[in-house]
Formats: structure tokens, C-alpha cells, sequence
């Protein structure tokens, strides 16, 4: 056995022995539980549910659920919230700014993006591969059994008869031969020029790393966005519970003074009745508003990636912020800030490079490529060594039609790319203008809803004066009482309303979320 055969095995045990260790066994199945996500943290629970009895109905039973809207001690101005301990819960108020940080890290659908990035780089470096060498290694063991017989074919005087075997060429007449053989064979291979298929190819996976990327950037500012609103809504639901609070205390009040009147006979019981029933509206009102504000505060546990039972508590916004772009100034800054628009042109040159790689196939490609065998006889002991280079010109002259209609796909898709752009730039032009427009009108009914909050409150206080004299009915100071919760409930819808607005504005322009502070809006009037 010559050395280079030696050397040929050598590498083929040790390539068997590195796949052997690397990754010859079989895929592993994904048994990770999801109850961790769908059951409460420990702290908002106290049992865990479980499998109903068999052969029985539906048994009514109290609901464990966490506290609707639990207060725990907020953390001192300047202070940073309390850190996650866990990836379920949050056990200390959050800033929406904190909320946002806490989603870029728990946000699984981001996860998902950045996943989609290492896979596009992946395929970009299996584009390259094609501009490197290739090399292949065999190694088989077998036998074989030849006798060559028959009438002979006569070459010339003094020479040996030979027969003829098809596409092997000529054999000596009476070789009898039945022996084992090894064979050990390397095989290099390099592309040396395919004319653009190969740069195509890896311009397309280039580019695929640059849409991965961009729509990972769009990702997480969809994410905060979604926080955003989310959180905004929070807040608008427990404000609306704490009006709604408020309604069930003045509604209680009032029956207790008509109960005091109609006791002393200067009303009568029906006066009682009508304060009953109100109080009855204004407690399933607030019943309303808390399952409201359970709800919101799940959404946001969604939006941010906790556990959406968690009783996660937010703290307030700052005063009204001010937005100065105009219309103009807003569409200006979506062209360059928008990662939809970025991603529809590299989608473009990506079909163009598509395009360049069907008409490369048009032309011819060049490779070098060389071979080693060593081929080893059993009985009677021989050997043969063959070492072969070679550069090789292939071009394909006639496929069917295949290349042409590859060039039309590609000169399609190009169309096509450029089609959806320009359909994007128009839905964001209006998504621009559809926010713009409902940002400004947001802006203007808080200025409309603050008097009507001040005027109502001033209303309903002079006719409660008026009713301890005996000078205003009933029925007028309930009126009044309904007159200021609807006119605080509109103060603070339009108050987030503008909120969100200005949000989604934001996300249609390409900006991140607008900061918050600490402090919660004060209806008016009220200190």
C-alpha cells in the first residue's frame, strides 16, 4: 500500500470519527412545558388548578384571581423600580420606559426576529461556499470476480489475444480472476468562473441579511408601541375605576341624606328609590370599570412578555408633552425613519440580483479539478495509483425553455418588488395623516373637555347646597352627580386619547415612544 493511500485512509477514519462524535445521532424533541406561561406566578395565586372530578357536572366554585388593581408601595422619585427577580413577574411599579426594556428582554416575538437574523447570515455564508474548493473523500471495501473467455480477437503475430468488454476496455482472453480490493479515492474540485451566478447568489443573501435586520428593527419599535398603548390603556382604566369610585361614594351620600329627609318627612320614599337605584347604576359601573382595569393590566403583561396573570403595577404619566411637527414634518421624517420603505428597496435590488442570476445561466462555466485513487488488489497482490488534473469548460447550450422563463420569473419579480413599494409609501402616507389628524383632534378635546369638568363640578356642588337647604330636588342633584362623572370620564379619555394618539403617530413616523415621568394628570379642579 503506497503512502498516499495511507494518507487518504488516515483522513477517512478520522472524518468517521468526527461525525460519530459531532452529530450522527438523532434530532432531539422539544419537551420544554408551557405552564410556566399560562399558570399565575406564585404570588398571585394560591392554588394551582386542577383535573375536575370524574363523572360530575360543572360545581360552582369561588374564583381565585388576583386583586384587580393591587396597590403595593410605590418606590421614592429618582429611585429605579425594583428589578425582575424572575421572567413571570414584575414585583414593583414600572415606568413605561421600564416596560419597554423589560419587552425587548421578555418579548418572545422578538426572539423570533432576532432568529430570523442568524439564519439570514447563515445563508449568506452558505453563498459564499461556492467561491471556495470542495473536497471529497471515499473509501470502499468489496470484491469481484472476472473471466474473460471465449473466442479471441486476434491482434497480430506474437501478441496476446484480447477480448473486448463495453465501456472497459480491452482484457486478455483466459484472465480468471476472483479477489477482494480496497479503494481509496480524494476527489478537488473549484469553480473557477460562472459568469455572476455565484455574486448573484451571494448578493441575494446579503441582501437577505439587510431585510432581516431592518424588520428586527421594526420589530422592537412594534413592540414598543404595543407597550405603549398597552400601558396607556392601564392607566385610562384605573383612572375610569377611580371616577367610577368616586360616583358610588357621591351616589351613597346622597342616599343617605335623602334616607335623613325622608325620615323627617321632607321628602318622599319614592326620592329614596330613585337614590337606591342610582347607587345600584354606580356600583355596576365600578364593577364594569374594575374588570376593565384586570383586563388592561393583562394586556400589557402580554404586550411585555410576562406572565399575563401578573398583577403588574404602572406608575403615572407627566403633564400633556407637546408635539410641534407639521403634517409636512411627519411625512418628511417617515420617508427616512420607516424600516418598511428601506426593506422594499433592498427587496427591489435583491429581485434585480435574482435577475442577473438567470441570465447568467446563459453562460458557460470554467472549473479545476483533480482526483486521486489508489486501488489495492487482494489476490494476486497488486495495486494501482491514478492522479488526474483537469480544467473544464461546460456550457449548456439548449435546456427547453428553462432559462427564458427563469428570466421572465426574475424580470417579474422585479415589477412586482417595485409595485409593492409604492403601494407601501401610499398605505404609510396615510397612516401618517390618519394619525396626524387624530392626534390633533385628541389635542383639541382635552382643551374642550376641561371647562365642562370645572362647570359640572361647580353645578353639582352649588345644588348640593341648595338640596341641604330643601331648595333642589333630588332628581336635580342626581342629574348633576351623572352631569360631572361623565364629564370627568370624558376629561380623561380624551386626556389618553391624545396619549395613544400621539403614540401611534410616533410608530407611523418611525419614532420611538415619547418618555414619561412619575405623575399622574389631575382633573381639574381637583387638588
Amino acid at each position: 500500500m503506497t503512502y498516499r493511500a495511507i494518507t487518504v485512509r488516515r483522513l477517512l477514519i478520522a472524518g468517521a470519527a468526527a461525525s460519530s462524535v459531532g452529530g450522527c445521532g438523532g434530532p432531539e424533541r422539544y419537551g420544554q412545558s408551557f405552564g410556566h406561561r399560562v399558570l399565575p406566578p406564585p404570588v398571585a395565586a394560591s392554588q394551582l388548578p386542577t383535573r375536575p372530578p370524574d363523572g360530575g357536572g360543572v360545581k360552582q366554585a369561588r374564583a381565585d384571581l388576583p386583586a384587580a388593581d393591587p396597590v403595593p408601595a410605590s418606590p421614592a422619585l429618582g429611585e429605579p423600580p425594583p428589578a425582575v427577580t424572575d421572567g413571570r413577574n414584575a414585583p414593583g411599579p414600572v415606568s413605561l420606559a421600564d416596560a419597554i426594556a423589560l419587552a425587548f428582554r421578555l418579548q418572545p416575538r422578538l426572539r423570533v426576529f432576532l432568529e430570523g437574523v442568524v439564519q439570514a447570515r447563515g445563508a449568506e455564508t452558505v453563498a459564499v461556499a461556492p467561491f471556495l474548493p470542495s473536497a471529497v473523500a471515499g473509501y470502499s471495501v468489496g470484491g469481484f470476480d472476472l473471466n474473460a473467455g471465449g473466442a479471441p480477437v486476434g491482434v497480430g503475430t506474437g501478441t496476446p489475444n484480447f477480448t473486448f468488454l463495453p465501456f472497459t476496455g480491452a482484457i486478455p482472453v483466459g484472465l480468471n480472476l476472483n479477489t477482494g480490493y480496497e479503494l481509496a479515492e480524494m476527489r478537488v474540485q473549484w469553480l473557477l468562473a460562472d459568469f455572476g451566478r455565484r455574486m448573484g447568489r451571494y448578493r441575494q443573501a446579503q441582501l437577505g441579511v439587510d431585510v432581516a435586520q431592518l424588520q428586527t428593527d421594526r420589530a422592537f419599535q412594534t413592540v414598543a408601541n404595543d407597550v405603549a398603548l398597552a400601558y396607556y390603556q392601564v392607566l385610562r382604566a384605573r383612572s375610569l375605576k377611580r371616577i367610577a369610585e368616586e360616583a358610588v361614594r357621591r351616589a351613597e351620600e346622597d342616599l343617605d341624606v335623602a334616607k335623613k329627609l325622608a325620615k323627617g318627612g321632607v321628602v318622599e320614599r319614592e326620592k329614596v328609590l330613585r337614590a337606591e337605584v342610582v347607587v345600584a347604576q354606580a356600583r355596576r359601573g365600578l364593577d364594569a370599570a374594575e374588570a376593565g382595569a384586570g383586563v388592561a393590566v393583562a394586556a400589557l403583561n402580554l404586550a411585555i412578555g410576562l406572565n399575563v396573570s401578573a398583577p403588574t403595577e404602572v406608575l403615572g404619566t407627566p403633564d400633556l408633552p407637546e408635539f410641534g411637527l407639521t403634517l409636512a414634518d411627519c411625512l418628511g421624517e417617515a420617508v427616512s425613519l420607516r424600516r418598511e420603505l428601506e426593506v422594499a428597496r433592498v427587496s427591489i435590488q435583491s429581485a434585480q440580483a435574482g435577475g442577473r442570476v438567470a441570465r447568467a445561466e446563459f453562460r458557460p462555466k470554467v472549473m479545476a479539478g483533480g482526483s486521486l485513487i489508489d486501488f489495492q488488489q487482494s489476490a494476486p497482490r497488486g495495486h494501482t495509483d491514478l492522479a488526474v488534473g483537469f480544467i473544464k469548460l461546460e456550457w449548456g447550450l439548449f435546456e427547453g425553455g428553462r432559462r427564458v422563463g427563469e428570466v421572465r420569473i426574475a424580470d417579474s419579480k422585479t415589477r412586482a418588488a417595485a409595485a409593492q413599494a409604492e403601494a407601501l409609501a401610499d398605505t404609510i402616507a396615510f397612516q401618517v395623516n390618519e394619525a396626524y389628524r387624530q392626534q390633533v383632534a385628541a389635542r383639541r378635546g382635552i382643551d374642550h373637555s376641561k371647562p365642562a369638568v370645572e362647570q359640572a363640578r361647580e353645578a353639582y356642588r352649588l345644588l348640593r347646597a341648595r338640596a341641604a337647604k330643601g331648595d333642589a330636588t333630588p332628581a336635580e342633584v342626581t342629574e348633576a352627580e351623572t352631569a360631572l362623572t361623565r364629564a370627568e370620564q370624558d376629561y380623561l379619555n380624551s386626556t389618553y386619547d391624545y396619549l395613544t394618539a400621539l403614540t401611534r403617530l410616533t410608530f407611523a413616523i418611525g419614532l420611538p415612544p415619547l418618555p414619561t415621568g412619575t405623575s399622574l394628570p389631575a382633573l381639574p379642579g381637583r387638588h
